[in-house]
This record gives C-alpha cells, sequence and structure tokens, in this order.
C-alpha cells in the first residue's frame, strides 16, 4: 500500500529535500513509513513554528481584509509579497475603487498598496465639536499574496520561497531528527495541534536571523 503524505498545507519543504539534507535516500526503499510519518510531522512542526513566530503565513492564497484609511499614501496588507489585488471595494457604497488608481509593482513585495490619491481616513465623530472618535474600516481588500511552496510547485510553475527559510527548516528538522536517532529527547513540549514547537537545545543564531529577517511589519 502507498503510504500517504503526512504534509500540511503550510509546509516549506518537502520530505525529499529533507532526506538528501540529513544525508537518508529518498528513493531507498528499506527505510519504513514510520520514519518518514515521523519526518513529515517534524517539516508540519517547523514550518507552522515558523510562521507563528513571523506572524506571516507563506504560502499563496487568497485573502480577503478589512482596513482603515492609513491617511497616507500606503496602504500596509497582512500578507506578502503581494502577487495581485482582485478588488478594492469602499464598503460605505458598495463600490469598487478603479484599480488603475493604485499599485503594487513599487512595494507589493512588502505588502504595501501605494495610491497617489491616498487612502483617506474616515471615522465615526461625537462630541460637542464633533471631532473624529474612531476610524472606519471601509476598505475591504481582496487579494492573492505568498510563495509557491516547493510541495506545490510544477514544471511550469516552480517553487519562488526563499531558500533561507526552506534551510532553517531544514536544519530544524535536522537537529531534531538527530536527537530522535541517538535517543535524546530534543522536544521538551510537542504538539502538532496546537502549534507549539518548544526546544530543550536552542535555535541556532543563523536559524533565529533568518526568522527575525521575516517577521511581519505593519
Amino acid at each position: 500500500m502507498e503510504r500517504k503524505s503526512l504534509l500540511a498545507g503550510n509546509a516549506l519543504t518537502t520530505l525529499e529535500d529533507v532526506m538528501d539534507f540529513i544525508r537518508l535516500d529518498p528513493k531507498d526503499e528499506a527505510i519504513p513509513d514510520a520514519a518518514k510519518n515521523q519526518l513529515e510531522r517534524l517539516i508540519n512542526a517547523a514550518s507552522s513554528y515558523i510562521e507563528t513566530m513571523t506572524g506571516r503565513r507563506f504560502g499563496r492564497q487568497t485573502y480577503q481584509e478589512d482596513h482603515y484609511g492609513s491617511g497616507s499614501q500606503e496602504l500596509c496588507l497582512e500578507q506578502y509579497p503581494i502577487i495581485r489585488i482582485l478588488r478594492i471595494t469602499d464598503r460605505e457604497n458598495g463600490k469598487d475603487m478603479d484599480p488603475n488608481s493604485y499599485s503594487v509593482s513599487e512595494m507589493g513585495a512588502i505588502g504595501v498598496v501605494y495610491r497617489d490619491e491616498g487612502w483617506a481616513s474616515r471615522g465615526y465623530v461625537g462630541g460637542l465639536s464633533n471631532d473624529q472618535i474612531a476610524d472606519k474600516r471601509y476598505l475591504r481588500v481582496e487579494y492573492t499574496a505568498g510563495y509557491i511552496l516547493p510541495k506545490d510547485a510544477t514544471q511550469g510553475q516552480p517553487s519562488d520561497l526563499p531558500y533561507d527559510l526552506q534551510y532553517i527548516v531544514w536544519q530544524m528538522v535536522q537537529q531534531q531528527w538527530g536527537l530522535v536517532m541517538s535517543g535524546a529527547n530534543g522536544l521538551s513540549a510537542f504538539s502538532i495541534s496546537d502549534v507549539s514547537w518548544t526546544f530543550d537545545k536552542e535555535l541556532s543564531s543563523q536559524v533565529q536571523e533568518v526568522i527575525n529577517k521575516y517577521l511581519r511589519w505593519s
């Protein structure tokens, strides 16, 4: 019976790449399915840990978000790189904004939608002087963002996930796999469902530097 892959939808690498990195032949039929299952669980946990720590989702998908007007020419979305804006709707009148009035060509890689006219701030007023007391989230943005993950790559659409992200997953899995193989328990707490990854041993400085590099900013 063919083994069913346990890789999660957000897995940042493939079983084959991890096995190659830790010097296991992916084509070696003598390697038991249980070992491959364990490696895929470690890939899932490492990938989820990285997403949790960075506050980002790296796989390409479509999002719908409601935003306040920034009051400037830049509107920061939650996920990036932005691949395309499907529509931006003014929720107060139900009309889609002219797609020619904004652009992601300059700063979409860092999650910014630029508009010459700016993103006007609107809000609720109150008090004797009718001051704005709260902002309105009147902008609804539907967009596609993220990378093509290695597991989702095709010949026509190769993966564009940065290699440094893939490399630190390899390192994290290798660290824990080595401890498992030596009989040590490298995880003081481990839960796939709760997406926790608590190390007995500290993350390498290289892994931490890459995580810091991809922290979501907004």
